[in-house]
């Protein structure tokens, strides 16, 4: 039964899911069209706050300049004169929307211009204002009747002191901003439609390339692998995704070409034992023969049964080193131990051919006991097919001066022509007339040589001259170097 948390964590996930897998022109889309109505709103908000504030700053210099003409009045004329009255009237008559009251010092009514109600005072006949007080902003108050008034008192020293309010309604203003609101907002509702149209068109156009990339991988088989796709003229954000697909294309037609030649190198060298088998044996059977000759047929056919032990047991190993989760058992060795064990194990076959096999060396290095065992035996056990009797191997281990390790098999043996040399640490490769006394090899000696030091990071080369010999150097590199070497020198004959 599946908990709550688990069906909440599966749901988180599958929206996720959903989220990702989502359309790329639809998200570019999305994102398109949110930064145009953000940059829109902002532009057309700060451009609102611009004439907003605009508006106020005029309002409120022309309520400054009515309290400068009601000061200059009240120190023209008496409060109770009649010209003062006119003087008065005049002033609020100027403009339309302006509201005047004159208090004297005891807060008493002097004036009020014209007829205003009394709720636009209402709240500011206590307050008390410094002389110059019109430099101050005026403060917005919302009338009994409705109505958004810029309200602005000062105080007059004149006689006895006056204090001197003017209100300046605000309708208009506020008619215009409320109408600049809705353009506002029906440029952003059609800015919107429009963006997300043009953003969807857009993108759908500039995602064509990803399409028709998409469209030639679909159309690539194993038959196509030649094919290049950083040819065509992709955008410059495709361009390293076809080069990197290239460049993939070349591995894989590599690998398939590589393949396609094994396995026809495989059947090649598993027909011949296997004619070879099939033909002594029926030659066996429809022929009446001594006991020698079934035994000569029989010692035949184990020869060809133990190369292909030999040859199953090489593509066993190469293949299963060549999985990607192949580790190696890295560890300290000392090579001139190891080069000796080998040497060991060979020196019997060496006796039988009446062969030197000479170990030396000094050195140390990180590496897996086991396969640099089978390297070094590969390369000793082809050096004892091509060398004759009374030549000479030597192994030598070594380090170099910048702190590297190598080993070096050298024979005395019939060598290498030139043509052969670039194709011997290739899989079933053979050079013409490489037949040792004691039967041919398998063809992969050399070639899991070459793929253990690729698994350890190193390389091998080969020198060779005909009728001379042949060096072949396993060199490691410095980073799997770990201490000072001993020198040591061993001769088995």
């Amino acid at each position: 039964m599946c908990s709550k948390g688990g069906t909440e964590a599966v749901a988180a996930t599958e929206a996720r899911s959903v989220g990702k897998s989502a359309s790329i022109a639809t998200r570019l889309t999305l994102w398109y069209a949110l930064l145009s109505i953000v940059l829109i709103a902002a532009a057309g908000g700060v451009m609102y706050w611009v004439l907003a504030d605009r508006l106020r700053q005029e309002d409120d210099q022309l309520l400054a300049g009515r309290i400068a003409e009601l000061r200059a009045i009240l120190l023209l004329h008496p409060t109770g004169s009649v010209e003062f009255r006119e003087e008065v009237q005049r002033e609020a008559a100027m403009l339309p929307g302006i509201q005047v009251q004159v208090l004297d010092s005891q807060g008493k009514m002097v004036i009020e211009a014209p007829a205003s109600p009394a709720a636009v005072f209402q709240r500011r006949s206590a307050e008390r204002y410094p002389q110059g007080a019109e430099e101050a902003p005026g403060k917005e108050w919302l009338a009994a009747d409705g109505g958004v008034y810029l309200v602005k008192s000062a105080q007059v020293s004149v006689g006895s002191g006056y204090a001197v309010k003017v209100a300046m309604s605000r309708s208009k203003e506020e008619d215009l901003l409320a109408a600049y609101r809705r353009i506002l907002w029906l440029a952003i509702s059609a800015a919107l439609v429009l963006a997300v149209a043009a953003g969807y068109l857009i993108a759908r156009r500039e995602m064509r390339p990803v399409t028709r990339l998409a469209a030639i991988i679909a159309d690539l088989g194993a038959a196509q692998l030649h094919r290049r796709v950083s040819d065509d003229a992709w955008p410059r954000e495709l361009k390293p995704l076809a080069t990197n697909f290239d460049q993939l294309l070349a591995r894989l037609e590599e690998s398939f070409a590589r393949m396609s030649q094994f396995s026809a190198d495989i059947a090649h060298e598993l027909r011949t034992p296997l004619h070879i088998l099939q033909g002594e044996a029926e030659l066996a059977l429809t022929k009446a023969s001594s006991n020698e000759a079934y035994r000569a047929c029989i010692e035949s056919a184990a020869e060809e049964y133990q190369r292909l032990t030999r040859m199953v047991d090489a593509l066993l190993f190469l293949a299963r080193a060549e999985q990607p989760d192949a580790q190696l058992d890295r560890k300290p060795l000392q090579l001139e131990q190891e080069v000796a064990a080998v040497c060991d194990f060979y020196q019997a076959m060496a006796d039988e051919q009446a062969v030197a096999l000479v170990a030396r060396g000094k050195g140390e290095v990180v590496a897996d006991g086991g396969l640099l065992r089978r390297a070094l035996g590969n390369l000793i056990a082809n050096a004892l097919r091509h060398t004759p009797s009374g030549g000479q191997i030597v192994v030598e281990a070594r380090q170099t001066a910048d702190g590297a390790a190598e080993i070096a098999v050298s024979d005395s043996g019939e060598g290498i022509a030139a043509d052969d040399l670039p194709h011997v640490f290739d899989r079933f490769y053979r050079a013409d007339g490489a037949r040792s006394r004691q039967g041919a090899g398998t063809g992969l000696g050399l070639a899991i040589v070459k793929f253990i030091m690729q698994l350890h990071g190193g390389t091998v080369s080969i020198q060779s001259e005909l009728h001379r010999g042949t060096t072949i150097t396993l060199a490691f590199p410095a980073a799997t170097i770990l201490g000072a070497p001993r020198n040591t020198e061993k001769i088995i004959r």
